[in-house]
């Protein structure tokens, strides 16, 4: 069975926070941080992935550099 973790409602393994800060500095970097707003950040634990598109397409670029 999948773990599901919800933004604002559980603590993320390490991994994800320093990804989350990552993320949300990079976007303001380049004047982008309103591409967040509304999206939440829910990780399945177990495929090691975002349910939302958006997030998970940047993830997998963070995670090859």
């Amino acid at each position: 069975m999948d773990t599901i973790l919800w933004d604002e409602e559980n603590t993320f393994p390490e991994k994800i926070e320093s990804f989350k800060k990552f993320l949300k500095k990079y976007l303001i970097s380049v004047n982008s941080a309103d591409i967040l707003e509304n999206k939440p950040f829910n990780y399945d634990t177990e495929n090691d992935e975002f349910l939302n598109s958006d997030i998970q397409e940047y993830y997998e670029l963070w995670q090859m550099a």
